[in-house]
């Protein structure tokens, strides 16, 4: 593994183009073709931030390191917001797409709330291992730029965005093949390089951020037909437009 900051802004460009190709796919509704497009753009955004961290590693608590460590704090928050709702737009029932976007906000808005609370805040004065009570900061890790997080009720934070990333798309009707796809990457990029490589969690939990654009890739139209289930015309439901 060879990472650098030149690979993560080219990979923050390519989602961005991504990102605009899904957006545009006009066979799918309006709120489908958003939830998408955004999962993708969100991802982008913090391949961009990587690339401004690799010049400033290890500068912690101070100047553009603490600013882009503030930025990965609200971005790794919201990510349930980002991921949840594109998972379930490839599900039979027509409320998964209000459901999941319900519950990914409300799992976002807390962890920001709890980004603005004392760190000391912490469940069972367990460790954490890269969000908790620390000093805000982005590190050159063995391969990859790691992070710190601080934020209160650490656990909470971390074992909630684990769930949104690779779980939450089992919550929702002929939705397995997605899930399972998001699942198993999740699993090689985050776990795989801590128990192989010898990572840390903060440097594993970036290297994921590298590999979510591949990742999210998936939600562009060219493998729609691969990830949706085949279901009969009473099993799926059309997704009624917001309104």
């Amino acid at each position: 593994m060879c990472f650098s900051a030149n690979m993560s802004l080219s990979l923050g460009l390519v989602g961005l183009a991504a990102s605009s190709i899904t957006y545009l796919d006009k066979t799918e509704p309006f709120w489908v073709r958003v939830a998408r497009s955004y999962a993708i753009f969100h991802f982008s955004l913090m391949e961009f931030i990587q690339f401004f961290a690799y010049p400033v590693a290890d500068q912690c608590g101070y100047g553009t390191n603490l600013l882009l460590s503030e930025l990965s704090t609200y971005h790794i928050c919201l990510q349930a917001f980002a991921i949840m709702p594109a998972l379930a737009t490839y599900s039979s029932d027509a409320t998964a797409l209000r459901k999941a976007t319900v519950i990914g906000a409300t799992l976002s808005g807390l962890f920001l709330l709890f980004s603005f609370l004392p760190n000391e805040w912490q469940l069972f004065d367990i460790e954490p291992n890269f969000i908790g009570k620390m000093v805000s900061c982005l590190y050159m890790g063995i391969y990859h730029i790691g992070y710190s997080i601080s934020s209160a009720f650490g656990l909470i934070v971390t074992h909630g965005s684990l769930f949104a990333l690779a779980i939450s798309g089992f919550l929702w009707k002929n939705n397995w093949k997605i899930a399972t796809y998001h699942f198993v990457m999740a699993i090689m990029t985050l776990f795989v390089p801590q128990w192989f490589f010898k990572v840390s969690t903060g440097e594993a939990a970036a290297m994921y951020c590298f590999y979510s654009i591949p990742i999210t890739a998936s939600f562009m139209p060219y493998f729609k037909t691969f990830f949706t289930v085949q279901t009969d015309n009473t099993d799926r439901e059309p997704l009624k437009e917001w309104g």
